[in-house]
């Protein structure tokens, strides 16, 4: 199962997300639901640095991706962040509804 954590602050930014864990939905290499959250986390962590300029701590692991968005960024920086990272959650949330068995989501508050 890949289970995805979103952390939130009180303004409910997302302020990281970690993703651990493999879907076991077909063979290794074969796995549609793990390639497609691997592709939208991943792809969000580039967009963060690429289109918001924003240098993000994370690590990334067989099975493992832990993003962090630096306390300090300016409202400009806030605002790309917001954007790419929500559009993350929509593509999550819609592999969920196709593939329920295989993920779980938690999005809390920190």
């Amino acid at each position: 199962m890949i289970n995805i954590r979103i952390y939130r602050n009180k303004e409910k930014n997302i302020v990281s997300f970690s993703v651990k864990g493999h879907a076991n939905a077909d063979e290794y290499g074969k796995d549609i639901v793990c390639a497609s959250i691997s592709i939208l986390t991943q792809t969000a962590v580039l967009a963060l640095h690429e289109v918001g300029y924003i240098d993000v701590i994370y690590e990334m692991e067989d099975g493992l991706l832990n993003c962090k968005i630096p306390d300090n960024i300016d409202s400009t920086k806030r605002e790309r962040a917001d954007i790419i990272l929500d559009t993350m959650l929509i593509g999550i949330k819609g592999t969920i509804g196709m593939y329920p068995h295989y993920i779980e989501l938690q999005d809390e508050e920190v």
